[in-house]
């Protein structure tokens, strides 16, 4: 994995505070945030088929196209829930390593959308919070809002 160190200063800590982060791959898509960056809504079916019918297709067309794009919503959507759960895995079962256990007592998760290098990236924290390592599941993961540093007790 390709990551680089990344000092943060956080007011009222006197410790080191150093993250790791991807540096050349994109983790958009990542099941981190994604509550809140998430484009999978299901589309307003009663829209779609007035924009066919002003196309001016027959009732038949319409209600053809209006099952593909139903079967290929529903097979996206089963395809991200699986990439979530399997995504969500990895996450617990690295959190839960006993080779992590016995080197720190808490690890922190920092959801943050980078708008250019890393280098050059000012990065603010708006909040804290501290959860134990037991209560991390998906939700909590599809839950992490940008900017807000998630310190999970090992």
């Amino acid at each position: 994995m390709n990551y680089a160190e990344y000092k943060l200063d956080i007011k009222n800590s006197d410790q080191i505070q150093t993250f790791l982060t991807t540096t050349k791959d994109c983790d958009c898509g990542s099941v981190l945030g994604k509550k809140y960056s998430d484009d999978s809504t299901e589309p307003d079916w009663k829209k779609e088929k007035k924009k066919l019918e002003r196309k001016r297709f027959s009732k038949r067309r319409i209600e053809l196209l209006l099952e593909q794009k139903l079967k290929e919503f529903k097979e996206r959507n089963s395809d991200e829930l699986k990439a979530e759960q399997k995504e969500s895995k990895n996450w617990t079962e690295f959190l839960n390593d006993k080779r992590l256990k016995n080197k720190i007592n808490e690890i922190g998760i920092l959801f943050h959308q980078f708008s250019g290098e890393l280098q050059n990236e000012e990065i603010k924290i708006e909040s804290q919070k501290t959860i134990s390592v037991d209560k991390i599941d998906t939700d909590f993961l599809k839950n992490i809002k940008e900017n807000e540093l998630n310190w999970i007790k090992i």
